[in-house]
């Protein structure tokens, strides 16, 4: 009799314990769902992390052509200033 009423214990113990693993189950897909939407979203939504670097990209370019502007202005200024004048002669 006592060992009847030990297995129908046990069996519940199992039963519970197979509806708490479940849930634990959904609640675990539940948030890596929620974690995949979110990571989706940060990478490809409207300012996700692949238009901040295209983004990042085009701003590369135009300073580099901004900065290949003024050294291409320099230089002419510099020549032109060089041409004007005779060489200073130091010392003798």
């Amino acid at each position: 009799m006592i060992r009847k009423q030990e297995k129908n214990n046990k069996n519940k113990l199992k039963a519970k314990n197979r509806g708490i693993t479940l849930i634990a189950l959904i609640i675990t897909i539940i948030i890596l769902l929620i974690l995949a939407g979110v990571t989706i979203n940060l990478t490809i939504g409207e300012n996700g992390i692949f238009k901040a670097a295209k983004n990042a990209g085009k701003n590369y370019m135009e300073a580099q052509d901004r900065e290949l502007a003024e050294i291409a202005n320099f230089t002419n200024a510099l020549d032109s200033i060089l041409s004007g004048r005779k060489p200073i002669r130091r010392g003798r």
